[in-house]
């Protein structure tokens, strides 16, 4: 058996703490998704190498791809919501409802 599954496993559970005890800050929340969602391709190119299937290869590069583009979206966001309100915390972004 492969130390993979486990090390997937572990850093996922990882990230859900880290997202449940720091909803302060986009930033920590962005960094925990983004484990998530590599977590998640680790896991499908484990899997696809196993089954020797192309098409699970060419699902994790369309993962990879909506990870970076979720984090430019997120990194964006962040940077709007720190350059107008001098603040990077969650309770800012109910200012942006208006």
């Amino acid at each position: 058996m492969s130390i993979f599954p486990f090390i997937t496993i572990f850093s996922s559970i990882i990230a859900f703490i880290s997202i449940i005890y720091n909803k302060n800050f986009l930033l920590s929340i962005l960094i925990a998704l983004e484990l998530l969602l590599l977590n998640l391709l680790i896991v499908n190119i484990f899997i696809s190498n196993n089954l020797t299937n192309s098409i699970s290869l060419s699902f994790s590069l369309f993962l990879l791809t909506l990870s970076a583009i979720e984090a430019s979206i997120g990194i964006s966001i962040l940077a709007l919501i720190s350059r107008n309100f001098n603040t990077n915390s969650i309770n800012s972004i109910n200012l942006l409802k208006n």
